[in-house]
């Protein structure tokens, strides 16, 4: 294989879409965790040992743990102090609290960590995932608030743990497994190629260097209960599917922490931990469903009593995106302009070329809105690069990329050509340049449409308002559209972010997916409430 195909197969594994860890091979490292714990149940606080441990591993901390460097190197210091605080307590690094609801019923949160766009680091409560619910929160209940886990004789043995090297169980002795190394990048691997979760959410949780489309992040708009929602959720699914094929397998002996009599924790026997548990799900709280999962509380101190308080929300990705109804607002008067405007049978030389201006300029914006093309780098369509207006290829940052365009925009197009047939014959004027829509001047020369023109057109009817706001639009349209519910490769392909191997080529291998991409096109006229508009 080449260096680039080897490169485009590299993209491809890391795109959205890409294969999961096998699940059998992951399994069987989580089974040797277990057994090297259980082998130190007899000696020292392995429940805390395992729970810090799953809460590294569920949180990315140990992404880079076997990894040395040069200027940092791993010691047990590396391993935070985690602890218990009251519910009314502010969010701070390596924090846990059961949170109580009005139903009686209670969750656990921990703190995650985010790093802002200015660099700053902040802490929101995330709620613990279904699927350890059943560990967390009995565990976080026996412990004294404010009081460290893991002593530093402790920290060294979580340490040695995770650098010894992990046994098999002789059950299992003939069960592959991943490398260390992968299975402690579970989380980040699943996150990395999550076709569900969304490049905003995926930028919060990945450093820069394993996003795959770094700027794709910035199109899109969530607050901060959006963004818990779909990390619960996404969380929940990477560790389901492990469980799942656990339990049908029959492995809940090897997935489990086993105590002696004299074992204890915070003076009361502490029950074997068994990863897998099924019942979890039934005791969740009201408040925890898919709704108001992404809903952060704290308890507030009034007088004597506690009122709870939905904490602050916080709003991350892109600052351009208007309402919709913004949106709206602007089409609907360009379509009220142009109606209004003089029949073009009456229409002086000069107001004819006005109007067609008019109408091109309606034609360019309705094509930024319906296709998320770049206004910087494609306004209008090459006449030799359409496939009678359904598709067409442009050149989008240096890259020939292909579009789909909707049937309203396709008419929109024909009626514009119409109406641009009929200015040359009329007024004896030519064409020659290669675009299908553009302008003229005052002496009836043809001139391309330029980001600077549009902008200062679209200025004068909706001002502070630039045309790259309609590309924004697009994509939060396409993130936040439900019938038909887009991945985030798809949406990844509609906005033209892709590495080498993911362009043209592939699309034509899953007709499916392109009726879904298409259906989803011609969804967008009827939401931003455009109307068939004859320029002729």
């Amino acid at each position: 294989m080449g260096r680039l195909q080897a490169n485009a197969k590299q993209n491809r594994k890391l795109n959205a879409g890409g294969v999961m860890l096998d699940r059998l091979s992951t399994n069987t490292a989580l089974i040797k965790v277990f057994h090297q714990a259980n082998k130190l149940s007899q000696s020292t606080k392995s429940a805390e040992l395992l729970v810090v441990f799953l809460y590294l591993w569920l949180t990315q901390k140990l992404d880079d743990f076997l990894k040395l460097d040069d200027e940092e190197i791993a010691t047990a210091d590396s391993i935070p102090d985690c602890y218990r605080v009251r519910s009314s307590d502010e969010c701070k690094a390596h924090r846990f609290k059961n949170q109580k609801f009005d139903d009686g019923k209670s969750w656990t949160y921990y703190a995650r960590e985010i790093i802002t766009k200015d660099r700053h680091t902040i802490f929101e409560w995330q709620p613990i995932p279904n699927s350890l619910i059943h560990i967390f929160k009995p565990f976080v209940s026996s412990q004294n608030y404010d009081k460290e886990w893991l002593t530093e004789v402790e920290k060294q043995q979580l340490f040695n743990l995770i650098h010894q090297k992990w046994r098999k169980p002789a059950e299992i002795e003939h069960f592959p497994s991943v490398k260390k190394q992968q299975f402690l990048q579970y989380i980040t691997h699943c996150i990395r190629v999550d076709n569900e979760l969304s490049s905003l959410t995926k930028s919060l949780l990945l450093p820069e260097n394993k996003l795959h489309h770094r700027h794709a992040a910035a199109y899109l708009q969530k607050n901060s209960e959006q963004v818990r929602a779909e990390i619960f959720h996404a969380q929940d699914r990477y560790l389901s599917r492990l469980f799942t094929f656990a339990n049908d397998l029959g492995l809940s002996k090897l997935l489990t922490l086993r105590f002696s009599s004299s074992a204890k924790v915070s003076k009361t026997k502490l029950p074997d931990i068994s990863l897998l548990n099924d019942n979890a799900r039934r005791n969740i709280p009201a408040d925890i469903t898919n709704s108001r999962v992404g809903v952060s509380f704290h308890n507030k101190l009034i007088g004597e009593e506690l009122e709870k308080h939905i904490d602050e929300s916080i709003n991350y990705g892109s600052q351009r995106i208007l309402p919709e109804s913004e949106i709206v607002a602007i089409f609907r008067n360009l379509n009220d302009e142009i109606i209004s405007s003089t029949s073009a049978k009456k229409l002086s030389a000069t107001a004819l070329i006005d109007y067609h201006n008019l109408c091109a300029n309606h034609v360019a914006l309705l094509f930024i809105l319906l296709t998320g093309t770049r206004p910087t780098h494609a306004i209008s369509i090459n006449k030799q690069s359409h496939y009678d207006y359904c598709r067409a290829t442009i050149k989008d940052k240096g890259v020939i990329r292909e579009i789909t365009i909707c049937d309203y925009l396709r008419q929109q197009i024909l009626y514009y050509l119409t109406l641009q047939q009929k200015l040359i014959s009329q007024l004896k004027l030519s064409s020659v340049l290669p675009w299908s829509w553009h302008l003229y001047d005052e002496s009836g020369q043809a001139v391309a449409i330029t980001a600077k023109s549009l902008r200062q057109f679209l200025h004068q009817r909706a001002p502070g308002v630039v045309p790259y706001v309609l590309r924004h639009q697009f994509s939060q349209s396409a993130a936040t559209s439900i019938i038909p519910k887009l991945t985030t490769h798809q949406i990844d392909r509609l906005m033209g972010h892709s590495e080498y191997g993911e362009r043209l080529g592939s699309d034509h291998v899953f007709p499916p997916s392109r009726e879904q991409q298409a259906l989803f096109l011609n969804s967008l006229p009827t939401r931003y409430g455009l109307k068939e508009l004859k320029y002729v």
